[in-house]
């Protein structure tokens, strides 16, 4: 045990004297053992979180064009959905069956239940959602602090967000200008935000939550303004034929935040014709999901319904694909650098030969030698495991970049 310990001390004190070599060693050691590692985390840590992310909901609906976009934008928030979808079209998916059960009396009921998303809104460079009250009952989510979104303006903040932002419940905060070279443009609405979301390790952390009418107030289709005979703002007023008022484009129109709907707010336009970008779609049984999806497969068709599960399985296919070149390359790589390594362990022997030569002029054995060179060895693999552990350990970390980057989102 006395000679392990002595050729310890001299193992360290060697390692110490020549330490920018034997960390050159550790590093790059290190990182050729935890690449292949962390590469294979990384994937199983993406795969399962995608995978979980496509089982909230059974299909998402949303226009003919792209299904990444489609099935990023609905469930990931990642990107913008193809456009051309509106509220009347979830009346496509919650038709009632018109067939009857020769075994019931009576018309089943919808087909399924649609959760409207609309998205391309931000606020402090965070993404903006509209949705409805259903997304959260269907996600089982309550605010950990305040309450839900209960008019135009208000907004529920997910934790990720509301930590990054430094929000809390009464904090105020405004949208972000869909142009800034554009003055014809929407201006920025206010948000208040009325609730503070619990982390779910989802893409809600991430994200505002409005409801429709604010996302669309937000898009310029609503919106409130003084009373043209009454307004403060020079040249509101062009003309006043009796109790008939002729506003000019000078009359302020109103984007705060209030307390309750005020009574002068007001839509343009068909709220069934208003955009939304996606809908997640709960089919009532598999009976139905099977009819919704015949409906939706004619060449002329100019919407789509897209099952998340077996496009993120595809998605997945492709990384591991990727994955699996990649890890070869890095096994291949691993095993270079090993052969590196020992090879320049090998020949800083060889250059300490007058080093060993004058231990065993000093009583050395051949035993002690090689003892004190295989304990300086096991010191040197010992540090680069420590560093493939952590390189492993801090992979997941970057899991959702990663996906992203791969899946071209």
């Amino acid at each position: 045990m006395s000679a392990l310990r002595h050729a310890a001390f001299l193992a360290l004190a060697s390692l110490r004297h020549a330490w920018k070599r034997s960390a050159l060693l550790v590093v790059v050691l290190g990182l050729s053992l935890g690449l292949p590692v962390a590469l294979s985390t990384l994937l199983e840590t993406a795969s399962r979180d995608m995978r979980a992310r496509a089982a909230v909901a059974p299909l998402v609906l949303g226009a003919k064009g792209s299904e990444s976009d489609l099935v990023f934008g609905a469930l990931f928030f990642a990107t913008r959905a193809p456009d051309n979808l509106a509220m009347r079209d979830l009346a496509r998916v919650e038709t009632r069956d018109a067939d009857r059960d020769p075994t019931e009396t009576r018309t089943r009921g919808p087909l399924a239940f649609a959760v409207p998303i609309a998205l391309g809104a931000t606020a402090r460079k965070t993404p903006v959602v509209g949705t409805t009250l259903d997304y959260f009952d269907r996600r089982a989510l309550a605010p950990a602090e305040g309450q839900f979104f209960a008019t135009i303006s208000d907004c529920v903040v997910g934790a990720g967000a509301a930590r990054a932002l430094g929000l809390a419940p009464g904090d105020k905060l405004f949208t972000d200008p869909e142009s800034l070279s554009n003055l014809a443009g929407v201006f920025p609405l206010e948000l208040r935000v009325t609730g503070v979301l619990p982390a779910t390790g989802t893409p809600d952390d991430g994200v505002i939550f409005v409801d429709l009418p604010t996302m669309w107030t937000i898009r310029g289709l609503g919106h409130r303004h003084d009373d043209p005979t009454q307004a403060t703002t020079p040249g509101a007023l062009m003309a006043k034929d009796g109790a008939n008022a002729i506003a000019s484009e000078a009359l302020k129109i109103e984007r705060s935040a209030t307390e309750a709907p005020a009574p002068d707010f007001h839509f343009h336009g068909s709220i069934d014709a208003f955009p939304i970008d996606a809908a997640l779609v709960f089919p009532r049984d598999a009976k139905a999901q099977a009819i919704l999806l015949g409906r939706f497969t004619g060449k002329d068709e100019a919407l789509q319904l897209v099952r998340p599960d077996l496009f993120v399985e595809r998605v997945l296919d492709r990384i591991f694909g990727v994955g699996r070149v990649l890890g070869a390359v890095a096994l291949a790589t691993t095993a270079l650098v090993a052969l590196v390594v020992a090879t320049a362990f090998a020949l800083s022997i060889r250059l300490r030969a007058d080093e060993l030569a004058l231990m065993k002029r000093l009583g050395a054995s051949r035993a002690r030698v090689a003892a004190f060179l295989a304990v300086e060895a096991m010191m040197l693999l010992s540090a680069a495991v420590a560093v493939a552990a952590v390189v492993a350990a801090t992979a997941p970390l970057f899991a959702d970049a990663v996906l992203r980057a791969a899946s071209g989102v």
